[in-house]
């Protein structure tokens, strides 16, 4: 492992601290404390230590500045004792975490992994230019990730859009058809979902009809949704949201699960070179 490859092995480690971030956005019984420290840790070093990211974003101008600037914003609204979505409990037994702003995470979380796969592509067409490109397994790492994280982030939007536009006819149904604040206010964030999705979708690199099966009736969805296209017939709206969630869901973990065979050998190896390359920096001084 080189300088090179050194670098996009801790860019890759810090995306996906990043978007692991997603968990906040999932209804679960409890949260694991010590990732919650340990992502806080991680991410609060990247931006303040001696990190390629961090060297990456000070030579990269008002790009680089506006990254760093992203990831402060993600420190300040999600790991800092100010947060309002997830908090520690006074004894610091138990993460409380207000799901209820699970867009907000979606807008914090997403930008950062799109900039950050931005470097890890640029790192990985330099290195090739100057044949440094020396470790097999990391186009594998990046086409896996690409997929799970795709997954993951869909799956997740799509349960909050399921939520939110059932509020939605809720609130229109109380209101016996009529346009309330309430129902602007949830127009709003649908509107801001829809918005995340063609941003994903946008910035996706991958591309095989796999992926696309997930895509096209999520997208066909969410056009039923926004009244541009009919529903299939025979079905309502609660048909189309559990048949395009299971999808998502199966091809969600099937991406997670062949990410996770080749990201924790991944980063096992990335460990053991860093102490390597650090043991040699310390011998010659």
């Amino acid at each position: 492992m080189n300088n090179y490859t050194a670098a996009i092995a801790s860019f890759i480690r810090f995306d996906v601290v990043v978007f692991n971030t997603l968990e906040y956005a999932m209804k679960k019984d409890s949260y694991d404390i010590n990732a919650y420290k340990a992502r806080k840790e991680i991410i609060t070093n990247e931006i303040t230590q001696n990190t390629p990211l961090k060297n990456c974003c000070e030579h990269s101008e008002e790009a680089g500045k506006n990254l760093l600037a992203k990831i402060q914003e993600l420190l300040d609204t999600i790991y800092s004792e100010n947060s309002t979505i997830v908090k520690l409990s006074q004894d610091g037994n138990e993460l409380r975490v207000d799901y209820s702003q699970a867009i907000t995470i979606f807008e914090t979380v997403m930008p950062i992994h799109e900039e950050v796969r931005k470097i890890v592509a640029a790192h990985v067409n330099a290195a090739k230019s100057k044949d440094q490109y020396d470790e097999p397994t990391y186009p594998e790492v990046i086409d896996s990730e690409e997929y799970f994280y795709r997954g993951l982030v869909n799956m997740l939007m799509l349960e909050e859009l399921d939520h939110q536009f059932a509020e939605y006819n809720k609130a229109r149904q109380e209101a016996k058809g009529g346009i309330t604040a309430q129902s602007n206010f949830i127009q709003n964030d649908i509107n801001r979902l829809v918005k995340l999705f063609h941003f994903s979708r946008e910035n996706a690199q991958a591309k095989s009809a796999e992926y696309y099966e997930v895509i096209d009736p999520l997208f066909a969805l969410i056009e039923m949704t926004g009244g541009r296209r009919d529903l299939p017939a025979g079905k309502n709206f609660g048909d189309v949201f559990i048949e395009v969630k299971k999808i998502a869901r199966e091809k969600t973990a099937k991406w997670e699960n062949k990410w996770k065979e080749v990201y924790e050998p991944f980063m096992q190896h990335f460990t053991e070179e860093i102490q390597k390359m650090q043991a040699g920096q310390g011998a010659k001084a």
